[in-house]
């Protein structure tokens, strides 16, 4: 989500949806590669979710470039598509019981007998996200001094 939110955010309004680009071929080759599957529900619903919020990024990005605001956005948008991947995963694959002690089930521990579990995949994708905001936070900061700088060193010659 982090460059999905993030990128869109300090790509701007007309640009957002390269992230989603970017995101959606390294799925595609990633499923086809590692698991020998294509497209698929899963798929579909990551292709919705990036869209969505790359956009918002976008539009956000738009009105207010600020670091906290990416990096909020980021973890809510992680943590809602999480919420939402395991759900889809909990009501397709018939391993979960189809109920509430089940969804819970795909919300923490995962599927029976794999490690790590469920859990485990969100902390990671948090601190991740917050890694690469941290830093694209930083190079973004920068490149707004660079050019502030720029005019003053042009004036001066």
């Amino acid at each position: 989500m982090a460059i999905s939110f993030g990128g869109a955010m300090l790509l701007g309004v007309r640009s957002w949806w390269v992230p989603v680009l970017l995101l959606v071929i390294s799925d595609l080759i990633l499923g086809i590669l590692h698991e020998g599957r294509g497209f698929g529900g899963y798929t579909l619903l990551s292709i919705f979710f990036y869209t969505l919020v790359a956009y918002l990024g976008g539009r956000f990005g738009k009105t207010s470039p600020r670091w906290i605001v990416m990096w909020s956005g980021t973890l809510l948008s992680g943590v809602i598509f999480y919420v939402v991947a395991n759900s889809y995963s909990w009501a397709a694959w018939p391993g979960y019981e189809k109920s509430v002690i089940g969804w819970w089930q795909s919300q923490t521990v995962g599927v029976p007998g794999v490690s790590p579990p469920a859990w485990m995949f969100l902390r990671n994708s948090l601190i991740a996200d917050s890694i690469w905001c941290g830093v694209a936070g930083l190079v973004w900061w920068l490149a707004r001094r660079a050019t502030a700088a720029a005019p003053a060193q042009l004036t001066e010659h």
